[in-house]
Order: structure tokens, then C-alpha cells, then sequence
């Protein structure tokens, strides 16, 4: 898999290792940060893949991907029209009919405070989440695809600090602009996101560490 990915990651990029469910900032070369993730379950795995971060949203409002509301919340919306309002999900229709369910900005929002963007094919992003418990487990297989953060707003003022390390934005400065009005802090020069698949790898310490192959890659790898 390494012999796939690009040989310079860059100077200053993120690394997600999906199986290990955690992710690293490194500036100038040197991990500078990391925290535990939430990746995709296996039925719903998050893609191998690079792409280029361009802005991070606060407050962000979460437009509910097609697939899952055809899936999780049309089910619900037909035995119950009035049950995703009293969740706090506002429902419409889409120009060509179809039902549209979004979830405006609050403590609430499933993406939580901030989102992470990285524009890619496959629809991706990091993100915050109300869900905290989640990383107190080893194995945290339970998105429908995005990522989400431990501390994100510490990844938001490690992120910045390489960015736009002028401009002051500390964790008090990222929190004092929660509120209920979306609005995205972007990015002079674009850092790169790495999404790998290392079951082996070896740590900080030398030690060859293993990890389960959550989305079975690897069988189809060997072969």
C-alpha cells in the first residue's frame, strides 16, 4: 500500500492509519499532534485516499447524505411524519421531489462545532460530534464514512497555527464563535489529508505493532 501513495506526503500534512483509529498532524516534517478518531463501521468504510484541506466550517449544518435518508430516516418518516422534527432535523423537498432532511448549527448537530473539509469524490470530511463516549472504546468502527475527532478544536488551533499562524487562533478565540450561524475559517495554503490502511506498522518507540483488518483489505491485498 505505501508503494501506492504519493512518496512525498509534504511538509506540513494530516495522516489518518484507519485500523488504528487515530489521526496526526505533522509540520515541517515532525509529528507535532495527534487524537483518536471515529472511523466508518465495516458495512460502511472509510475510503483509502488523499485530497487537499481547503477550509474548516463552524458551526457547521448537516445535510443528511441521500443514501441515509433513504436508509435511516424515510423508514421513521412514514410511520412517524412528526418524529425528526422533535429530533431537530428540519425536513423539505429537494427540486425533484425527493425529501431533503438537514440539522441546523447547535450543541445538537451531529457534526457538532466544527467540520473539516476536504473536498473529495467520495463525500468524506472530519468532523466534531455530540457522541464523546465513543472514544473511550479500542475499536471505534461506528461512522457512516467521515471521521470524527476527539478535540477537535484543538485540531482546529494546530491546524491554523501552521495556516494562518498570524492570525490568533487559539482554542479560546475558536470557542468564543460557536453559535448558531454557520461560517468557514479558510485556508490560505491547502494541507494535505492522508487516509491510509496500516494493519502493520511500526510505533514511535521502534515496536512493530499489528491491528485488526477492520474493512478485510488485507486478504484481498495478499491475493
Amino acid at each position: 500500500r505505501w508503494r501506492w501513495m504519493a512518496h512525498d506526503l509534504g511538509k506540513d500534512y494530516v495522516i489518518v492509519n484507519l485500523p488504528d483509529f487515530t489521526l496526526r498532524v505533522f509540520h515541517d516534517g515532525q509529528q507535532v499532534w495527534m487524537t483518536k478518531i471515529v472511523d466508518g463501521k465495516p458495512a460502511m468504510p472509510t475510503p483509502i485516499m488523499s485530497a487537499e484541506m481547503k477550509y474548516i466550517t463552524v458551526n457547521p449544518t448537516w445535510n443528511v447524505p441521500p443514501s441515509i435518508v433513504a436508509r435511516e430516516y424515510m423508514p421513521v418518516l412514514q410511520q412517524n411524519p412528526g418524529v425528526l422534527q422533535r429530533m431537530g432535523l428540519t425536513v423539505s423537498s429537494n427540486p425533484d421531489g425527493s425529501v431533503h432532511i438537514s440539522q441546523p448549527p447547535g450543541e445538537r448537530n451531529a457534526l457538532g462545532r466544527l467540520r473539516f473539509n476536504f473536498p473529495n469524490k467520495f463525500l468524506v470530511y472530519q468532523h466534531d460530534t455530540p457522541d464523546k463516549h465513543l472514544f473511550a472504546y479500542d475499536k471505534r468502527a461506528f461512522s457512516h464514512g467521515c471521521m470524527r475527532v476527539q478535540d477537535p478544536v484543538k485540531y482546529a488551533e494546530v491546524l491554523l497555527s501552521i495556516v494562518r499562524p498570524r492570525d490568533g487562533y487559539t482554542q479560546d478565540r475558536i470557542r468564543k464563535m460557536f453559535g448558531q450561524s454557520e461560517a468557514d475559517i479558510s485556508f490560505p495554503t491547502v494541507i494535505p489529508v492522508h487516509l491510509t490502511y496500516q494493519t502493520a506498522f511500526v510505533d514511535e518507540q521502534g515496536k512493530l505493532e499489528f491491528r485488526e483488518d477492520i474493512y478485510s483489505r488485507d486478504k484481498a491485498q495478499l491475493a
